[in-house]
């Protein structure tokens, strides 16, 4: 499980940092997506898809709310990178 999450997390920053580059906004815009918006859909596919998939109720949940917290610290962490980047336009 370390290894998928540390995949995860890694291809999360890769996309964003693709995505992002230099800009300030677009830091901001994706750490407000990835710290109040996924933590909530990866807690939804955990429950409602891998749960009943593998048959384990409370240890998906677990997993899912480990993937969520994580994901939400990494959103505040590019919402960090964000505010205190200056911008290039």
């Amino acid at each position: 499980m370390i290894f998928v999450l540390a995949g995860y997390i890694a291809l999360l920053v890769f996309s964003v940092k693709a995505f992002a580059g230099k800009q300030a906004h677009r830091w901001i815009h994706s750490g407000y997506i990835t710290a109040f918006l996924l933590p909530f859909l990866v807690m939804a596919v955990f429950l409602r898809i891998i749960g009943p998939f593998v048959g384990s109720g409370i240890g998906a949940s677990a997993v899912g709310m480990a993937f969520a917290l994580v994901t939400l610290i990494t959103g505040l962490g590019f919402l960090y990178i964000g505010y205190t980047s200056k911008s290039t336009h």
